[in-house]
Protein backbone atom coordinates (compact mmCIF):
# COMPACT_ATOMS: atom_id res chain seq x y z
CA UNK A 1 0.00 0.00 0.00
CA UNK A 2 2.74 2.51 0.93
CA UNK A 3 4.42 1.94 -2.46
CA UNK A 4 1.27 3.01 -4.28
CA UNK A 5 0.58 6.00 -2.01
CA UNK A 6 2.70 8.51 -3.98
CA UNK A 7 0.95 7.45 -7.20
CA UNK A 8 -2.48 7.83 -5.63
CA UNK A 9 -1.61 11.24 -4.19
CA UNK A 10 -0.40 12.34 -7.62
CA UNK A 11 -3.61 11.06 -9.22
CA UNK A 12 -5.66 12.93 -6.61
CA UNK A 13 -3.58 16.06 -7.32
CA UNK A 14 -2.29 16.41 -3.76
CA UNK A 15 1.34 17.33 -4.37
CA UNK A 16 2.01 18.70 -0.87
CA UNK A 17 0.72 15.46 0.64
CA UNK A 18 3.16 13.57 -1.57
CA UNK A 19 6.06 15.81 -0.60
CA UNK A 20 5.41 15.92 3.13
CA UNK A 21 3.57 12.79 4.26
CA UNK A 22 6.74 10.98 5.34
CA UNK A 23 8.04 13.98 7.29
CA UNK A 24 4.71 14.44 9.08
CA UNK A 25 4.47 10.69 9.62
CA UNK A 26 7.77 10.86 11.51
CA UNK A 27 6.60 13.91 13.48
CA UNK A 28 3.31 12.20 14.30
CA UNK A 29 5.14 9.17 15.65
CA UNK A 30 7.59 11.33 17.60
CA UNK A 31 4.90 13.54 19.17
CA UNK A 32 2.15 10.90 19.46
CA UNK A 33 -0.25 12.70 17.13
CA UNK A 34 -3.60 11.18 16.42
CA UNK A 35 -4.80 10.51 12.88
CA UNK A 36 -6.76 13.75 12.67
CA UNK A 37 -3.77 15.85 13.78
CA UNK A 38 -1.56 14.14 11.20
CA UNK A 39 -4.15 14.68 8.48
CA UNK A 40 -4.65 18.31 9.54
CA UNK A 41 -0.90 18.97 9.26
CA UNK A 42 -0.87 17.54 5.73
CA UNK A 43 -3.96 19.54 4.78
CA UNK A 44 -2.38 22.75 6.09
CA UNK A 45 0.66 22.12 3.88
CA UNK A 46 -1.54 21.45 0.86
CA UNK A 47 -3.63 24.58 1.42
CA UNK A 48 -0.53 26.74 1.93
CA UNK A 49 1.19 25.36 -1.17
CA UNK A 50 -1.92 25.89 -3.30
CA UNK A 51 -2.27 29.46 -2.03
CA UNK A 52 1.38 30.20 -2.85
CA UNK A 53 0.92 28.67 -6.29
CA UNK A 54 -2.18 30.80 -6.88
CA UNK A 55 -0.35 33.98 -5.85
CA UNK A 56 2.54 33.07 -8.16
CA UNK A 57 0.18 32.41 -11.06
CA UNK A 58 -1.75 35.65 -10.51
CA UNK A 59 1.48 37.64 -10.32
CA UNK A 60 2.75 36.03 -13.52
CA UNK A 61 -0.56 36.57 -15.36
CA UNK A 62 -0.70 40.21 -14.25
CA UNK A 63 2.87 40.71 -15.53
CA UNK A 64 3.67 42.69 -12.41
CA UNK A 65 7.23 43.97 -12.20
CA UNK A 66 9.38 42.29 -9.55
CA UNK A 67 10.81 44.15 -6.58
CA UNK A 68 8.41 47.05 -6.61
CA UNK A 69 6.70 47.87 -3.33
CA UNK A 70 5.85 50.77 -1.07
CA UNK A 71 9.35 50.42 0.41
CA UNK A 72 11.07 51.00 -2.95
CA UNK A 73 8.78 53.81 -4.12
CA UNK A 74 10.51 57.21 -4.18
CA UNK A 75 7.73 59.20 -2.50
CA UNK A 76 9.62 62.54 -2.36
CA UNK A 77 9.76 62.60 -6.15
CA UNK A 78 5.95 62.61 -6.41
CA UNK A 79 3.55 65.53 -6.00
CA UNK A 80 2.33 66.13 -2.43
CA UNK A 81 -1.27 65.15 -3.33
CA UNK A 82 -0.10 61.81 -4.77
CA UNK A 83 2.10 61.19 -1.72
CA UNK A 84 -0.89 61.57 0.60
CA UNK A 85 -2.97 59.13 -1.45
CA UNK A 86 -0.15 56.60 -1.56
CA UNK A 87 0.40 56.81 2.18
CA UNK A 88 -3.34 56.36 2.76
CA UNK A 89 -3.40 53.26 0.54
CA UNK A 90 -0.27 51.89 2.21
CA UNK A 91 -1.60 52.42 5.74
CA UNK A 92 -5.12 51.13 5.09
CA UNK A 93 -5.00 47.95 3.00
CA UNK A 94 -8.68 47.15 3.35
CA UNK A 95 -9.08 47.96 -0.37
CA UNK A 96 -6.88 44.96 -1.18
CA UNK A 97 -8.71 42.62 1.19
CA UNK A 98 -11.99 43.56 -0.48
CA UNK A 99 -10.44 43.08 -3.93
CA UNK A 100 -11.31 46.67 -4.87
CA UNK A 101 -9.88 48.09 -8.08
CA UNK A 102 -7.39 50.94 -8.08
CA UNK A 103 -7.04 52.90 -11.32
CA UNK A 104 -3.72 54.39 -12.32
CA UNK A 105 -4.00 57.51 -14.44
CA UNK A 106 -1.17 59.86 -15.26
CA UNK A 107 1.39 60.97 -17.79
CA UNK A 108 4.32 58.90 -18.91
CA UNK A 109 7.15 58.54 -16.40
CA UNK A 110 5.28 59.27 -13.15
CA UNK A 111 5.63 55.77 -11.69
CA UNK A 112 2.36 54.13 -12.70
CA UNK A 113 4.06 50.82 -13.44
CA UNK A 114 5.62 50.94 -9.98
CA UNK A 115 2.23 51.73 -8.51
CA UNK A 116 0.59 48.96 -10.51
CA UNK A 117 2.29 46.32 -8.43
CA UNK A 118 1.18 47.93 -5.17
CA UNK A 119 -2.19 49.36 -6.18
CA UNK A 120 -1.45 53.09 -6.15
CA UNK A 121 -3.66 55.77 -7.70
CA UNK A 122 -2.14 58.88 -9.26
CA UNK A 123 -3.99 61.95 -10.46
Amino acid sequence: MSESLPLMLKELRLPAFGQHYRHFQDQAAEHAWGYSQYLAALCEQEVAQRFQSRISNWTHEAKLPRGKSFATLALPELPQAAQKKIIALRDNTQWASQADNVLLIGPSGVGKSHGRSIGVAFD
